[in-house]
């Protein structure tokens, strides 16, 4: 469900009807995308398919659209207008390249074709030859797709009653497609497109979602398109009958237009039924086929004929390469004769052929060969050579063969050889294009035999052992830097003065977007002091409240057990103290745990028997009385309550007993003992007082409620022998006497002791009989502990006490802590709920006791988490040292205590990835680090900041612990020195990533162990919320009555869903094991089938105790296996009968009855009303069911608000109607009113009272005082707070209404709030999601936690590790980010270990079908990336140079150059790696960001801290390296005003620019391309919607950068495949395609040894392209190596074994594409000059110029021969992804609200993208500062020891030198700029991009503050010495305008 409403609104179908009338396709098309499509592509999202959508879910891929890919593919040659060229082997390239994509993915897709969408395919419409050769083309491709392996399906449209069954037996999730927009001029496009939309439609008013194929992204893991999620809508629809048979005429009309071009029908593509091979085999069959195919073409000459017969035979024989020729120049005349009269006809019969012959037969064709061959052979007719020499005679003989049998006219080749057609001697006077040698080939590029690409020198020490040996020419880097012919990536500038010749040394050690030192005090660091006491005031104050608040929230943190933690108190190593514990304030209770100071670990050796002296017995005598005194008392006060308890009615006494065991009196051994057996008394006088207790259901009930008593008891390992009696005669009764022995077997009989109470009779003396008959349980134990005592089962596994931990571990738990003693890194797998949380406070506790040095970094990808588990940290430990603290925060934005000062730190990923790439902290820091955690570890697969999870992986010189939670991977945990750790719960390939992670960690030497634990603790119990249409009124909580509508879902019944297979983690409680075996038993019984081995009675019958857990897994795994291979069987027809059907069978036995009889009815998506209408209803449902608290998730933003806001409105609605239809309200409100009334009598009475008491003091002998005035209810009256039958508030709470508005007025001053949200908390609601306040999260989090909120709405962020144990997650509305993954992490929050022994799971306003999908997906298969960025190499320079080489940062550096693979997720090795790092270092020389020896330099500042925007980071380096910042202040004079016009273009412009580079988001095409809807949008709100244009000068320096970036990655291919010999003459390899391999020709045979090397093979041989890096196959269609056009490309068109990740390279194709819109004006002749004059770092080099004036003269041969009808039209292309201009617009008009409106921006993800972009602004304007600074020293520097004379000349040149640019420099005035102090902190010590804390920081979420400056930007930053004019222009325009978009940010937080 959208919730943001971009689907709703009025449609205007006016014009249909006309439309029809005219049979105006365009308009149709029109009215349909602006009713429609627009819309629905409004409402789309752009995500990750795998990863944040579909997971491994099964999808479709269509098979049409993918064809169309392949043939638009603009690189190949094939299907364009009077061009010949039919290159097939190009397109199976592409067309395997393209599917690569998703199986290396491991994603799980079949392709379907839809022989209604052929039209987009094929180009209906468009000329015959065109149609023919994509007709032909998509025959091949579709053959081709066979021969994969790969499951394809064929269908006729949406109605063939295949894909009926197809769809309802597979469900496949969604398809991916095109939607049709394709520029182009054709007459039948808008047809098409009409078609291909109508095709969506149908899509997604079904079940079906939609993904884009066209525009999709690869990076890394991830698959990122536009996802349009189905309406489920079923019947009915947007547009009139009328129209939408208007559309169905449309594609009559395409069908009718094609059968026309093609004078015949059109045949559908069909998978053929293979037969036995005749007797010749493929070779006769193959000759049968090439003469039908000619005797089909009667009207075309005999020459072209035999043509085509020789090339029919010789093609074969040809290699790949050989195949690989250049287009020949023909004639307009030739190449239109050809294409039209013989080829058209040709490829058409060939296609029909193609589909009744035998699929395996190898048809092929090749354009370029056929024409070359033509044209060889007519030239050696010409020159009367003899026809068998030329061809030889195996192959003449063959083609002999087939001419004979077709009897044409001339009988041999000499006949019609003689009198060639007219086409065949024009072709004569033509001759072949000049052959494009290799040499050409190489020239530009490293190997080459021309000069090839320059290295520039580098030489580090680290390095120069792992990189490999390049022959290439390196130049010296002075002779480089002086080069005034050098690139534009020159490594210096005139541009931003770097103050040398050689550039500016970088020691980063300001903030990365403030002026303030990074570095601490203690290292350096200039000791930050607040400005003024106001602002130490406020520090102090926020701090103290900061602390204040995680006070309360540690206090609300419970441990496993569920009571409330106890701080454990660890001395100081240096202190040995003994430990003492203290409570929390806000706490009540002590948590049981033990002293962990009296802990060891577990021992072998038998502890020896200390002796006691004489004072110790006889402190211990003392001691033992003083505690039977104390048991003395008790047992007084025990029976004093129980003397009470008697008088009471038995109701009462469960309620008051209840209460009296939360005393801490209950905790005693023998006290409790005898309040349990008194609370079973209890049960069996309810039982005794029941109506009917004989009632299966009063049976049930208190049966069950005894033996849970009795269990308790029991597992107290103490009973009395009377209570021992009792349970052995209530066991006896129940059935349990053979369990008798095995259940009391531990139990500690306490002698002695005389029960309190006397227990009631339950058998008679003498006979022994029961006394109640209705106690006798007269069913099986078995089937009885299966049906009702499942969730209270023993749940240990292997469990043994452990002296390191207060419990009884599982197995799998005592060998982590094993693994972690011995400092072994670990990879533990289980789920959630299996209990993990002890393993990280266990190595906390670890890392306190062993020293004050020792550190552990937690890491949580949240910052909500980061709080809580530094709340939980306080609320456990406590040590003091000094100086330093035991524990920190470190976030992006805010940090408490010293992080680098502290021995646990709680951080985020970012965080620490940044300080361990920190060079000071390299040798200070980061080796005193032993342990890191790392929670919710999934996150490496996401689609953004997974790669920092690997960053962190592959750096830490350390042991690792992982812990991988397998249904919701909760833990993920790297251990050693340096111990990971990672809590997270999902992970779908856990031992892929652990060979991984043991690769890693043996590199840095550690051992590594894998344990696996697959099973949860509590189980999940799943029901179905069915929404009722028109549903009644809600009245009040206590007069609600269960709907009944929350119908319970076994987890079997999710295979009527139509899949086969179960998910590893659906687990099946006890008594669903049990409703299977009675639903198999059934069916069994109805086919034959005998299941009795499966009883219950008999599957457990060796068992002599109560059935374990354990046990209900092993009888569950046997029932599943049972299931899954049920047999088939016959129906009574006979006919067979599928497994599957039996199965349904098994499924309808289990379905609830109401579900099964509503059916598919459900599947149906609810509308708004219904939806909203009922949420009130489910709560009260919840209330009365005792389910809350409960967590209502919906993962969008404005869907929690809109819900929260909608229970609001009924809860105040039902309470208004109560009160004005309330008699007794109403009383009681005039009760209250004249009370107040009377307020002044009570005064005065109070006045008399007072004088009367000072009266009697003076007088003994006056009467006495009057009794005191008891408290009246009117005083605590209020009658606007919510009434308790209108709020979910638990009243019962510790925390009262009066902490609440204490609390509330405490974060509304600051307006942290809106009122709704304060009014929602006062009724017991709470809404959680990343977009709220973070004091108001923490306060929710808190509140449900102490059980006083008892609902919350949130999205997945809650799921993240927040502490928020709940009875019940409900599934509010579906959602495209309702992933497996989310289901399990949601669904988890459910039944948490210590709160419930069972959770329960609603789905609420799904459909069903979405229901059983998400029960039946599995985990995605984890996902990574390629993390070895050229960002990441810059930065690992930075750290081993800025670290002097520390130790542990150069065996870092050796560990990860050594590694086999650098990512888990890809198989790409060592050898690929060091090729791509040493080509990065190439790349950031040339951009001046490193020197020769590896420092870094310049603008690294910007490079570094915008890391994770790579490649725009390294983009925008280069634009201002440039001058591009300069160019747009060139009209912009120095002394100008800030408001000034021409400063505001600059800043707007500036601005754009930006845009263009950060925070980019795609519009969907079907909006940036309607210009009539954009008109529309434009003329209604001031927003641009698409971003504009990029300034040419800076779109002008993108592309020479990206020239330069591509010359030197094709240098890395070259250099690559050469040092791997991968060429085919080197080792003979043969070609290979991406997915099915090598592509083996014929000509190895011997039968074809003559044809190899006949004069025809040798001339082909000697005419090929060569590549040595470029993909045969795609030379096929004539491309080089040496014409690479893009980077992507590159990539796309090398050789398979080459390896070349274009994410893993500053690709800037994308932004190049998206900003090369249509033409803007030129700028003016000045700025022309300016950009003539700075081109100097522009300027291309000898073999760029070279090469650019070749590109220039291909591209006028090509426009020529365009002309001369040779190479043809271009090919229609589909429109580049335009940017949405919301980050533009919102700088421009700062309005929010209509960036979601027009702009499309989602509300709640609005404020991240704003904020996002600030801090990019924000991060530039400090690069600059910190540059300026550097420059300003580096200039007095060299003027030092100068006269004054000469630095007045120095002045007067460099006035010179501006006033010659342009600029006017007269308003720098000298005097001033010398007088400006710098400090030395800001460049005194070396740094990395360590985030600093600002105390004056706005947390993201937080608006305090939001009426105060924000220092980062006003703060005063004066113009340094020596800085020109030009250079402080510059800084003023970015300065400014960064201030102005964090103001209007600002107004729109406030």
């Amino acid at each position: 469900m959208d919730f943001d409403h971009f689907d709703d609104g009025p449609r205007d179908l006016a014009q249909v009807a006309a439309v029809i009338a005219e049979s105006n396709a365009q308009k149709a098309l029109n009215i349909f995308d602006h009713a429609w499509y627009i819309r629905r592509s409004r409402a789309s999202r752009r995500m990750d398919l795998l990863g944040d959508y579909a997971g491994n879910e099964f999808f479709l891929i269509d098979g049409e659209s993918l064809l169309q890919l392949v043939l638009d593919d603009p690189l190949l040659a094939l299907g364009q207008e009077n061009d010949p060229s039919f290159q097939i082997l190009h397109a199976y390239h592409t067309l395997e390249r393209i599917l690569s994509e998703y199986t290396t993915r491991s994603a799980n897709f079949e392709i379907a074709f839809f022989h209604v969408n052929r039209h987009l395919t094929l180009q209906t419409g468009d000329s015959p030859f065109i149609v023919a050769s994509r007709m032909l083309a998509r025959t091949l491709l579709f053959k081709h797709l066979l021969k994969l392996g790969l499951p394809v399906r064929t269908f006729r449209d949406l109605t063939d009653p295949r894909w009926n069954k197809y769809r309802n037996d597979q469900k496949p999730m969604f398809i991916l497609l095109n939607d049709g927009n394709v520029s182009t001029a054709s007459r039948y496009s808008p047809n098409r497109v009409l078609g291909q939309r109508k095709f969506i439609y149908d899509l997604l008013r079904g079940s079906l979602a939609v993904a884009l194929l066209r525009g999709t992204t690869y990076a890394d893991s991830k698959i990122v398109t536009f996802v349009y999620e189905p309406e489920r809508q079923g019947t009915g629809g947007v547009f009139p009958v009328s129209f939408m048979n208007f559309l169905r005429q449309v594609q009559v009309q395409l069908d009718a237009r094609l059968d026309e071009d093609l004078d015949k029908p059109a045949h559908e593509l069909a998978i053929l039924s293979t037969t036995p091979l005749p007797d010749g085999g493929f070779e006769l069959m193959e000759a049968d086929f090439i003469y039908t195919l000619c005797r089909s073409l009667p009207t075309v000459s005999d020459f072209f004929l035999w043509l085509i017969i020789i090339h029919f035979y010789h093609l074969p024989t040809l290699s790949v390469t050989e195949r690989s020729q250049p287009a020949i120049q023909l004639p307009s005349t030739i190449s239109q004769n050809l294409c039209d009269d013989l080829l058209t006809p040709l490829f058409s019969h060939a296609t029909h052929l193609l589909s009744s012959f035998d699929a395996r037969l190898p048809f092929d064709f090749d354009g370029r060969a056929f024409v070359s061959t033509a044209a060889f052979v007519i030239r050696q007719a010409g020159a009367s050579s003899d026809v068998q020499d030329v061809l030889g005679s195996e192959l003449y003989a063959r083609v002999q063969s087939v001419w004979s049998r077709l009897q044409r006219k001339a009988e041999s080749a000499d006949s019609f050889l003689a009198s060639l057609p007219e086409w065949a001697r024009e072709m004569l006077q033509v001759e072949t294009s000049a052959k494009e040698t290799s040499g050409a080939a190489s020239s530009s590029i490293v190997g080459g035999k021309g000069p090839g690409l320059q290295l520039l020198p580098f030489d580090n020490p680290v390095l120069n052992p792992h990189l490999p040996s390049i022959s290439a020419h390196v130049r010296n880097s002075f002779e480089t830097i002086n080069d005034p012919t050098q690139s534009p990536t020159s490594p210096t500038s005139p541009f931003l003065h770097f103050g040398s010749v050689e550039g500016t040394m970088f020691s980063d050690t300001q903030h990365w977007h403030n002026q303030k030192s990074i570095l601490p005090s203690h290292l350096g660091g200039a000791k930050g002091k607040p400005a003024n006491s106001w602002l130490a005031m406020k520090m102090l104050r926020k701090n103290q409240q900061f602390m204040f608040n995680l006070q309360m929230q540690a206090a609300t943190i419970t441990g496993a057990s569920g009571s409330v933690l106890r701080q454990l108190i660890i001395p100081s190593v240096k202190t040995p103290s003994a430990p003492a514990a203290k409570g929390i304030k806000g706490s009540s209770s002590p948590d049981k745990r033990g002293d962990a100071s009296t802990r060891a670990k577990p021992t072998k050796k038998k502890q020896k028997t200390v002796k006691l002296s004489s004072k110790q017995l006889l402190l211990q005598k003392i001691q033992d009385q003083k505690q039977a005194e104390a048991n003395d008392t008790s047992r007084v006060w025990w029976k004093s309550k129980l003397a009470q308890l008697e008088k009471m009615d038995v109701n009462v006494q469960v309620q008051e007993l209840g209460n009296l065991l939360r005393n801490k009196r209950a905790e005693e051994e023998l006290l409790k003992i005898e309040m349990l057996s008194y609370q079973m008394q209890l049960q069996v006088a309810l039982w005794i007082q029941d109506p009917h207790p004989s009632s299966p259901e009063s049976q049930d009930r208190f049966s069950l409620s005894i033996m849970r008593l009795v269990k308790q008891l029991v597992d107290g390992k103490a009973l009395t022998s009377a209570l021992k009696d009792t349970i052995t005669t209530i066991l006896s009764l129940f059935g349990f006497q053979e369990y008798t022995k095995s259940i009391l077997k531990d139990a500690r009989i306490l002698e002695g002791v005389s029960p309190t109470f006397k227990f009631k009779k339950l058998v008679k003396s003498k006979t022994g009989a029961p006394v109640y008959d209705f106690m006798v349980l007269k069913g099986d134990p078995v089937h009885w502990q299966l049906r009702l005592f499942g969730e209270f089962m023993d749940r240990s596994m292997d469990s043994a006490p452990d002296p390191r931990v207060p419990f009884h571990p599982d197995a799998w738990q005592r060998k982590v802590l094993d693994c972690i003693d011995a400092n072994h890194s670990i990879l533990v797998v289980a789920p959630t709920s299996a209990g993990k949380t002890f393993i990280s406070f266990y190595a906390m506790e670890q890392i306190l006791r062993a020293s004050d040095d020792d550190i552990l970094v937690y890491v949580a990808p949240t910052k909500a988490l980061v709080t809580q588990i530094a709340a939980e940290i306080y609320a456990r430990f406590s040590k003091k040292m000094d100086a330093k603290s035991c524990w920190a925060i470190h976030t992006r934005d805010y940090r408490i205590n010293d992080p680098q000062k502290c021995q646990i730190l709680v951080t985020v990923p970012e965080v620490l990835a940044i300080m361990l790439l920190s060079p000071p902290l390299a040798n200070v820091w980061t080796p005193k680090i032993k342990r890191i955690i790392l929670d919710e570890i999934h996150s490496i697969g996401q689609q953004e900041g997974g790669a920092v999870w690997e960053q962190i992986l592959l750096l830490a010189p350390c042991p690792i612990m992982y812990v991988l939670l397998l249904e919701l991977l909760n833990e993920l945990s790297l251990m050693g020195m340096m111990f990971y750790s990672g809590l997270s719960a999902t992970i779908g390939s856990p031992e892929t990533f652990n060979d991984w992670l043991e690769t890693v960690q043996k590199s840095h030497g550690f051992h590594h162990t894998f344990i696996r634990h697959p099973h949860r603790y509590s189980h999940l119990r799943k029901f179905f919320y069915v929404l009722d249409d028109e549903p009644e009124p809600f009245v009040s909580l206590s007069k609600h009555e269960s709907t009944t509508r929350t119908r319970f879902l076994h987890p079997i019944t999710a295979l009527s869903f139509g899949r086969g297979e179960l998910p590893d983690d659906l687990a099946l409680e006890a008594r669903d094991t049990l409703s299977l075996f009675q639903a198999l038993k059934t069916v069994g019984s109805k086919v034959g089938l005998d299941f009795s081995s499966l009883d219950p009675s008999i599957f457990f019958a060796r068992k002599d105790g109560l059935l374990r857990q354990k046990d209900i897994l092993e009888y569950e795994a046997k029932l599943k296996t049972a299931l899954i291979e049920l047999p088939s069987e016959h129906d009574d027809d006979g006919k067979a009968k599928s497994h599957s059907n039996l199965v349904l069978d098994v499924v309808s036995q289990l379905q609830d009855p109401v579900l099964k009889k509503l059916g598919s009815s459900l599947d149906k998506a609810p509308t708004r009303a219904s939806f909203t209408d009922n949420l009130i209803h489910l709560l009260a449902d919840l209330h009365v069911q005792n389910e809350l608290p409960a967590i209502l998730f919906n993962f969008d933003r404005t869907g929690c608000e809109i819900i929260a806001l909608t229970l609001l409105e009924a809860l105040e609605v039902a309470e208004t109607r109560y009160k004005e239809n309330s008699p007794g309200w109403k009383r009681k409100v005039a009760q209250w009113e004249a009370w107040k009334a009377s307020a002044k009598e009570r005064e005065r009475q109070a006045t008399v009272l007072e004088k009367q008491k000072k009266t009697r003091a003076l007088d003994p002998n006056s009467p006495p005082e009057p009794a005191a005035a008891t408290w009246s209810w009117e005083e605590s009256f209020d009658p606007d707070q919510p009434l308790e039958d209108f709020s979910f508030i638990d009243y019962k709470s510790s925390y009262s209404l009066s902490e609440l508005e204490e609390d509330i007025r405490n974060l509304s001053w600051r307006g942290r709030a809106q009122e709704e949200y304060w009014a929602l908390l006062r009724r017991g609601i709470g809404v959680h999601h990343a977009g709220m306040n973070k004091g108001y999260r923490s306060l929710i989090e808190a509140l449900f936690r102490r059980g006083f909120l008892r609902v919350i709405i949130a999205t997945g962020t809650l799921a993240l590790g927040i502490n928020a144990p709940a009875k019940t997650s409900v599934f509010v509305a579906d959602s495209p980010f309702l992933t497996a993954l989310q289901y399990r992490q949601c669904a988890g929050r459910a039944g948490r270990r210590g709160y419930d022994l069972l959770g329960n799971v609603v789905f609420y306003g799904l459909p069903m079908d979405r229901v059983h999908r998400l029960i039946l997906s599995r985990l995605p298969v984890l996902g990574g990336g390629f993390p070895l960025t050229s960002t990441l190499v810059l930065r690992l320079c930075n750290l081993l140079e800025e670290s002097n080489r520390a130790p542990n940062v150069v065996k870092a550096i050796n560990a990860l150059m050594s590694l086999p693979r650098v990512s888990f997720a890809s198989d790409v090795g060592h050898d690929y790696l060091v090729h791509h790092v040493r080509f990065s270092i190439e790349y950031l020389r040339r951009n001046a960001l490193l020197n020769e020896e590896g420092k870094p330099m310049n603008l690294f500042a910007i490079a570094g801290h915008l890391y994770y925007t790579e490649p725009s980071n390294l983009a925008l380096v280069g634009l201002l390296r440039s001058g591009i910042l300069h160019t747009i202040c060139r009209k912009v004079p120095l002394k100008v005003e800030d408001d000034d016009s021409r400063m505001e273009e600059a800043k707007r412009t500036y601005i754009l620019l930006m845009a263009h580079l950060f925070g980019r988001r795609y519009l969907p095409t079907s909006l940036s391309e309607n210009k009539e809807r954009l008109r529309d949008l434009t003329l209604k709100y001031p927003s641009k919607i698409v971003l504009p244009a990029m300034p040419s000068y800076a779109l002008e320096v993108l592309r020479s950068q990206a020239t330069d970036i591509l010359d030197i990655f094709v240098g890395y291919a070259r250099a690559y495949a050469e040092s791997n010999a991968l060429t085919e003459e080197a080792t003979g390899r043969v070609p290979k395609l991406p997915l099915s391999g090598a592509w083996a020709s014929r000509s190895g045979s011997p039968s074809h040894d003559n044809t190899t090397n006949s004069p025809l093979t040798q001339h082909l041989r000697a005419s090929r392209v060569e590549t040595v890096i470029r993909s045969p196959f795609v030379a096929n269609s004539g491309l080089c190596d040496d014409d690479f056009s893009t980077v992507q490309e590159l990539a796309e068109t090398v050789r398979t074994d080459i390896h070349l990740n274009p994410h893993a390279i500053p690709c800037l194709d994308d932004i190049i594409s998206s900003a090369d819109a249509p033409p803007e004006p030129k700028p003016s002749s000045s700025m022309t000059i300016s950009i003539l004059k700075t081109e100097s770092p522009m300027k291309q080099s000898r073999k760029t110029k070279q090469k650019k004036k070749a590109m220039e003269e291909t591209q006028d041969i090509k426009v020529n021969a365009s002309k001369n009808g040779n190479f043809g039209q271009v090919r229609e292309q589909a429109p580049p992804l335009k940017l949405n201009a919301y980050l533009y617009d919102f700088y421009i008009h700062g309005q929010a609200q209509t960036i979601v409106v027009a702009n499309g921006i989602r509300k709640g993800d609005l404020w991240y993208l704003l904020e996002d972009f600030r801090l990019t602004l924000l991060t530039v304007k400090t690069a600059l500062e910190q540059l300026l600074v550097k420059a300003s020293l580096a200039a007095r520097s060299s003027t030092t020891g100068t006269t004054r004379a000469g630095r007045a000349s120095e002045l007067k040149a460099k006035k010179t030198r501006a006033t010659k640019d342009g600029w006017d420099d007269t308003s720098s005035d000298e005097s001033d700029v010398e007088d400006v102090e710098v400090d030395s902190t800001l460049v005194g010590s070396r740094d990395e991009t360590l985030l600093d804390l600002d105390v004056n920081e706005i947390d993201e979420d937080d608006v305090d503050g939001a009426d105060e400056e924000h220092p980062n930007v006003n703060l005063e930053f004066k113009r340094p010495t020596g800085v020109t004019g030009q250079d402080w222009l510059v800084y003023r325009v970015v300065s400014l305008a960064c201030a102005e978009f964090d103001a209007k940010a600002k107004a729109m937080w406030a």
